[in-house]
């Protein structure tokens, strides 16, 4: 084996390693907001009210997704990252109002491989295909301008729900991820 031979397949190795860890908590994230608002103005910001409980659950989906403990993680994640692009949490009167939305739905993905060509030569011929089943777990966070009500930016963060136990200090660091991932473009660019 020659070294560039073994240099080569440690760089192929570790960025294949590297991919599958990203692609392992990956999200995609999506944005919107008005053109014509000027977000320097803002300031200031409070939580809208939680009209959601737990309590008012109808199946332990719903009840999973009101959860007061994952609401309570939600609002540390995004007033962290707030904090950090110069809005203030604020009780009284602000320029925004802060509201967010969590949910997952049942996805199914389904990988058809075509005809396995050597099962069919021995006269076992048919289709290969691979089902995977997985929960889709979506979040979205909008910003409202708290006076007019008027809805000036959206972000939105999907991606497959993990399933493994968690302690909540882990759930809070993917919580942390997420939202981190959703407010990065905010406040949108100058045109």
């Amino acid at each position: 084996m020659t070294k560039q031979y073994r240099l080569t397949r440690t760089l192929i190795l570790g960025l294949t390693l590297s991919l599958f860890l990203a692609g392992c908590s990956s999200i995609t994230v999506n944005y919107d907001y008005d053109t014509t608002t000027n977000f320097a103005q803002y300031r200031t910001y409070k939580w809208a009210p939680d009209p959601s409980s737990p309590t008012m659950a109808q199946n332990a989906n719903q009840a999973s997704q009101r959860s007061g403990l994952l609401s309570n993680r939600i609002k540390i994640a995004v007033d962290n990252v707030l904090a950090t692009k110069g809005l203030t949490l604020s009780d009284g009167d602000t320029d925004l109002m802060v509201v967010f939305h969590v949910g997952t739905q049942e996805k199914i993905q389904v990988t058809d491989w075509g005809y396995r060509y050597s099962d069919y030569y021995w006269g076992y011929g048919g289709r290969q295909m691979d089902v995977y089943q997985y929960q889709e777990g979506q979040m979205i966070i909008d910003l409202v301008e708290e006076n007019g009500h008027n809805l000036v930016w959206r972000g939105t963060g999907k991606g497959v729900v993990d399933q493994s136990t968690r302690s909540p200090e882990e759930m809070q660091a993917r919580i942390n991820d997420v939202v981190a991932q959703i407010l990065a473009n905010y406040p949108p660019p100058l045109p």
